[in-house]
Order: C-alpha cells, then structure tokens, then sequence
C-alpha cells in the first residue's frame, strides 16, 4: 500500500523544496551578514588603536628621535619651536608630531599587515595627508557637522574594500602644529580613516555559501528520496 497518493506526494515535494529553499536563503543572507560584521568590527578597532596612538602622542606634545638616513628633519615642522635639539651627549635629535608618527606607523603597519590606514585633511602640513576625490567629499560634509563617520565599500586598484573614515577634532595640544593652518581646538581638521581589503572576507562568504548551498542541497536528496520511498 502506497504511504502518498501522487498528489500528495507532489504537494509533499513542493513544500519540502519551500522549506530548504527557505531556510538555504536565510542562512546565506545570515551567514554574509555575520561575516560582513567581522569586517567592520576589523575596521572600527584597527581605527581606534591608531586614534588612541594619536592622542597618546598628542598628550607627549610629540616625540624626540635621533636624526639618522632614514629619519631626517621634519620640513613642514620648521614653524615649531625646538623643532631639532641636541641631547647632552651630543645626539641630534628631531620633533616627529603626533599625525607624523601615525602616518609612519600607518605605513609600517600597511607594510606588515596589510590594513592602510588613512590621516587626511582639507589643509595638510604634510602633503601625503592630502585626500583623494571621495575622501574630499567626506571631509566637506565633516566640516559641515553633517556627520562625524562614515563607511563604504569600493573598489581600490581592482579590489573591494571597506573605506572608514572617522572626523579627527583638534584637541588641546594640536595647536602646537596645526594652528598654523588657521585650525583652533574644536575644529575639525581632518579624519583618520581605515581601508580595509575586503579579499579574505569574500573569499570566507565563497567558502560559506558553497558549504550551505552543498548542506542544503544533500538534505533536500534525503528529503525528496524519503518521499520518493513513500509514494513508490
């Protein structure tokens, strides 16, 4: 005796295919939400460590490291008094300011481990500060006080990334610097900012949804087999 007439069985097949259709959707859509979370959660605490760097260095008023080949006087700091200075055995040393240490350790931190980060402005001391065409935009609306962050995902020399860019304020302390470019505490100045790859991050939602899609796709077999089973 057959357990399904063929309706019943076709009506059974139907709403089993619903169902795993369902369910392979929401765990696709969850699944590159989740990862997609990593990725700004990536990008918000890479940020603020260079943010926290910066303040550190601004509370010191900036550092003092010897001149060497490959650490040379700071041109765009000739304004600031002691700009270099001679340590009593004779060491010469130069005033590296607080976005100059985190722009090198910006760089050495892009050279090791892949994450570039940004310090930009619509005014620079330093011209590598200078923004691009989207960061410019983002700077303006910042000045304006229409927003204090934002993030965007673009393409960067032919790969997805996760832009962020956060309104960086003067604080007591930067005048030291910057006042010079007519900024007083309380403005914004420029933005600190992240560009994340976004690579290894599609390349786990590739991974994910070939293992939902695979899951899925064995259950509904077994589902559809049972059925099959019940009907013949």
């Amino acid at each position: 005796m057959k357990l399904l007439t063929p309706k019943l069985f076709v009506a059974s097949t139907v709403v089993w295919t619903l169902i795993l259709a369902i369910s392979l959707g929401w765990n696709l859509i969850s699944g590159k939400q989740q990862i997609m979370d990593e990725a700004y959660a990536e990008a918000r605490a890479n940020l603020n460590k260079d943010i926290s760097l910066r303040r550190w260095a601004t509370s010191h008023g900036g550092v003092y490291v010897p001149i060497t080949e490959t650490q040379k006087t700071i041109p765009w700091l000739s304004h600031v008094p002691n700009r270099d200075i001679t340590s009593t055995d004779g060491t010469q040393l130069t005033l590296l300011n607080p976005a100059t240490i985190l722009r090198q350790t910006m760089d050495r931190y892009a050279e090791e481990y892949g994450v570039r980060g940004r310090i930009i402005g619509l005014k620079q001391l330093n011209p590598d500060n200078a923004p691009d065409e989207w960061e410019r935009a983002q700077l303006i609306e910042f000045t304006q006080k229409r927003k204090e962050e934002v993030w965007e995902i673009s393409e960067i020399d032919g790969v997805l990334h996760l832009r962020y860019l956060k309104a960086m304020i003067m604080e007591p302390g930067c005048d030291k610097c910057h006042a010079i470019l007519g900024y007083k505490t309380g403005d914004v100045r420029g933005a600190t900012g992240i560009n994340l790859s976004l690579q290894s991050h599609l390349d786990d939602i590739r991974t994910l949804t070939l293992n939902i899609a695979l899951t899925h796709g064995s259950i509904w077999i077994l589902g559809f087999f049972l059925l099959l089973m019940g009907w013949r």
